[in-house]
């Protein structure tokens, strides 16, 4: 007759088979048990805490957008024009260069993406009237004439703020420093500089109010120590436009700058001694220690075609009627005194100006010029594009209805030309 032998059944419950291991007679059992069961919650514990961290990564948006990460690293790029990414929205609101990909603001949010379609949600937003701006490391997002803005890095949101008073416009320093104008209750307009090193609540470092004038536009220097504001205001029926200089360490005006009765479009710094301004009128290269003016380029307000900024000057197109010539393009150094010009035989439909290098988009494409306005390469496959972008590196973004491409000099349609007249070959 067979030995009876000793078996326990294990429990079905899992309480109670816990219990049976806490119990056991093994030292060792004992302590895998408790083992598991730390480990357990602390899994559980690192989930909730991801997930409150990461909310916007469960979102429906977010989960689309990593739907479509897996499929393109799936299926590849496949029937996708070289150098070519889609706006996740299928349009975009606003888009700018950032960390070797393109951000694009549109109405899902902000995303990063990044050549053969790998996009990443920034944050999800919802703003009616958006604009975009980038520099080395950060993007600003606001909502003109609503109360919302956002500092990103490529990574992440740096800082969110809504505004008590609507946004006119926003100006993106450097480190992390911005400036934002508003239509300000009991004051013409205010302007208020904003930063990740300040100590406040809401992240300002520096504010001024006027009761006298209206603030066109902004712009904080190079260094991040002193803002020039494109001022105007109504003297009876003639309309005067200033540039107030400030330094941030104080809150009076420190130079004025008349402009006479000029509509003022924007200003930008040269470096931290010199700002190029642009109205209807004219072009000025002015310094904020002096306040000396000089008239770089002076126009009719329906000739001029365009301008562009760059960290050794700047650049205006106007109109032009000399033989074949229908527009010229000038660059200027930073004391305002022309240093080149282009004859152009189409109007330009946008400019960009970066590194000493212009980029012109026309109806035949886009072409690529150095300082000395001297051809360098062209692109004929760009003649549908809406606007440009060129970047540091030597490349350029080209902007579309539905996608942006990266298009350089050594890219499949590009190619030198030597005609200095914007035309193809």
């Amino acid at each position: 007759m067979p030995e009876k032998q000793n078996l326990v059944a294990f429990p079905r419950s899992a309480r109670k088979r816990k219990q049976l291991l806490l119990a056991a007679e093994s030292l060792k059992l004992r302590r895998l048990t408790r083992l598991r069961s730390m480990t357990g919650w602390l899994l559980a514990v690192s989930i909730l805490l991801f997930t409150a961290v990461h909310f916007t990564l469960f979102t429906p948006a977010s989960i689309v957008q990593n739907f479509r990460i897996v499929r393109t690293a799936l299926t590849g790029s496949d029937g996708v024009a070289e150098g070519t990414v889609i706006y996740p929205a299928g349009s975009a609101g606003a888009a700018a260069p950032i960390a070797g990909g393109l951000a694009v603001l549109d109405d899902e949010g902000l995303s990063v993406i990044h050549l053969g379609g790998a996009s990443q949600q920034i944050e999800a937003m919802g703003y009616a009237s958006p604009a975009l701006q980038s520099n080395g490391g950060y993007l600003l997002a606001f909502d003109r004439g609503a109360y919302n803005l956002s500092l990103c890095s490529p990574l992440s949101t740096v800082f969110g703020l809504t505004l008590r008073s609507p946004i006119v416009t926003a100006s993106l320093g450097s480190e992390g420093t911005f400036c934002v104008v508003t239509d300000e209750v009991g004051y013409k307009s205010a302007v208020t500089v904003y930063s990740t090193v300040s100590r406040e609540d809401d992240h300002h470092l520096w504010r001024w109010r006027s009761a006298d004038y209206y603030v066109q536009d902004a712009a904080l220097s190079p260094s991040g120590t002193h803002l020039c504001a494109l001022t105007f205001q109504q003297n009876g029926a003639q309309l005067e436009t200033t540039l107030q200089f400030f330094d941030l360490n104080a809150d009076s005006v420190r130079a004025s700058v008349p402009l006479g009765s000029a509509v003022g479009y924007t200003v930008r710094w040269l470096d931290d001694s010199r700002v190029a301004v642009v109205t209807d009128q004219a072009a000025y290269a002015v310094d904020r220690r002096t306040g000396a003016k000089t008239a770089a380029a002076s126009y009719a307000a329906a000739d001029l075609l365009g301008f562009a900024f760059g960290n050794d000057g700047f650049v205006v197109a106007q109109r032009s009627f000399s033989g074949t010539e229908r527009a010229s393009v000038t660059r200027y150094d930073k004391e305002g005194a022309a240093r080149a010009t282009l004859s152009l035989s189409s109007d330009p439909q946008s400019l960009s100006y970066v590194n000493g290098r212009l980029g012109v988009l026309t109806a035949n494409g886009l072409y690529v010029y150095d300082g000395a306005m001297k051809p360098d390469w062209k692109n004929g496959s760009a003649a549908a594009a809406q606007r440009v972008t060129l970047t540091e590196d030597g490349g350029a973004w080209l902007y579309y209805p539905k996608y942006a491409q990266r298009v350089t000099a050594s890219s499949a349609r590009s190619e030198e030309f030597t005609d200095d007249n914007a035309n193809p070959d």
